[in-house]
């Protein structure tokens, strides 16, 4: 989190830099079968731009689901991010991808991607300070479909 804070102060928000959160190893590999990363984003793509490649659920500003990925976007107020003494709102990014296929049905594989997505977003939300956790509820719930 400081690491994000950091690059907010310096860069400002750039879509560029991805700050590592989480390593999942389902097996003794040396890589990660998931990594979850952030990054600051300067708008919330439109669901229907997307809709090809993932399913959109209303959570956050914004989540998208598919068997190897699942993005969640967030408001973030927090004095983390402020100017001039003021809270700043910026939108997070927040990815979870899967290095191989997961085995299971499309709908099971996408709420097990979402589910580990709201809980690193959440604990990111929490640690910056974002107001009210970002609008992520505290324990997670399948979202409806956008």
């Amino acid at each position: 989190m400081k690491e994000m804070v950091s690059e907010y102060r310096t860069n400002g928000v750039t879509e560029s830099k991805k700050v590592g959160l989480c390593w999942i190893y389902h097996t003794t590999k040396d890589l990660s079968d998931v990594t979850i990363t952030s990054s600051f984003a300067s708008e919330v793509p439109d669901s229907s731009a997307v809709a090809s490649a993932f399913t959109s659920y209303k959570m956050g500003e914004l989540a998208l689901a598919s068997s190897r990925k699942a993005v969640l976007y967030l408001s973030c107020s927090s004095e983390q991010f402020e100017a001039d003494s003021s809270r700043r709102t910026t939108t997070l990014r927040v990815e979870a991808s899967n290095r191989y296929e997961p085995d299971g049905s499309p709908e099971e594989i996408r709420r097990n991607n979402l589910t580990i997505t709201h809980s690193v977003a959440l604990a990111l939300a929490e640690g910056l300070g974002c107001e009210n956790n970002a609008d992520l509820p505290s324990v997670f719930k399948m979202a409806p479909v956008a």
